[in-house]
């Protein structure tokens, strides 16, 4: 499932290619012409993230809501690509570029009101400008399951998905199946601030990569390949012991029984 990262990423490629300009808009699937068509023509004004939410302003208020859910994505195209695949949902041209939108389980024209109630139901996002640690700490020491759980739970952090939740717990020590409540302010502090800094890499660098530049083989390093410490690993990077596999949200948990400690 994309995490948050990408849909900050998203949200400012969209902003740079089409903010500002008059767009094409279609649905070659079909599943999005009517609103393609209120769509069409217009300009499109700019892109918003929160969370794992994608929201497009466009000229005359309206409103697109987007959620890539497991397997959507965005794919930019040169403006010569004029055949868009079958699969294509929404496709946004212009003279210079185009962005296709596949396999999303939510692409829908919503109201500012909408919009907004989207956003209440959101934990902060470690990518938002403003500051998030006390909503967050506040938000752990509330949740009644583990940290692990609490981690992908939207209420508690906007955008955090089972990568982020694994590696930060790896990073700040913590086992995921400790209480979320029985974490201090400082252990909490801890996560939120790993977190924080995971995603804006990600954002920055356009690939999801957790492990620090100087812990890269020289084979990671010139391949650019996604590297992690415990999520879908078979040795912890930094004790070499054998990670741990378990179900934890429907999901499955990665963790290192020597580096997070139970107790």
């Amino acid at each position: 499932m994309p995490e948050g990262n990408s849909i900050h990423r998203f949200a400012r490629e969209h902003t740079r290619d089409l903010g500002g300009r008059t767009v094409r808009v279609s649905s070659p699937q079909g599943r999005f012409s009517r609103e393609a068509s209120r769509l069409n023509g217009r300009a499109f004004l700019r892109a918003e993230a929160s969370g794992k939410h994608l929201f497009h302003h466009w000229q005359g208020g309206l409103i697109v809501h987007v959620h890539l859910g497991m397997f959507g994505w965005f794919y930019r195209r040169d403006a010569s690509d004029a055949q868009p695949r079958p699969t294509v949902r929404m496709r946004l041209a212009t003279p210079e570029v185009t962005w296709d939108l596949i396999g999303p389980p939510t692409s829908e024209l919503v109201t500012d009101q909408e919009r907004a109630r989207i956003l209440a139901r959101l934990g902060p996002d470690p990518l938002a400008p403003r500051p998030g640690a006390r909503r967050f700490a506040r938000a752990l020491a509330n949740h009644r399951k583990t940290v692990g759980d609490a981690l992908l739970d939207q209420r508690v952090s906007a955008g955090v998905g089972n990568i982020y939740r694994a590696e930060a717990l790896f990073l700040t020590g913590i086992h995921p199946l400790r209480p979320a409540a029985a974490l201090d302010p400082a252990a909490a502090a801890a996560v939120w601030q790993t977190l924080r800094g995971l995603m804006r890499r990600g954002t920055r660098e356009g690939r999801t990569t957790t492990v620090a530049a100087d812990e890269l083989d020289p084979a990671e390093r010139r391949s650019g390949v996604e590297a992690f410490y415990v999520y879908q690993q078979e040795r912890c990077r930094r004790c070499g012991g054998r990670i741990r596999r378990f179900p934890l949200t429907d999901r499955v948990m990665y963790a290192c029984p020597k580096c997070q400690r139970r107790r």
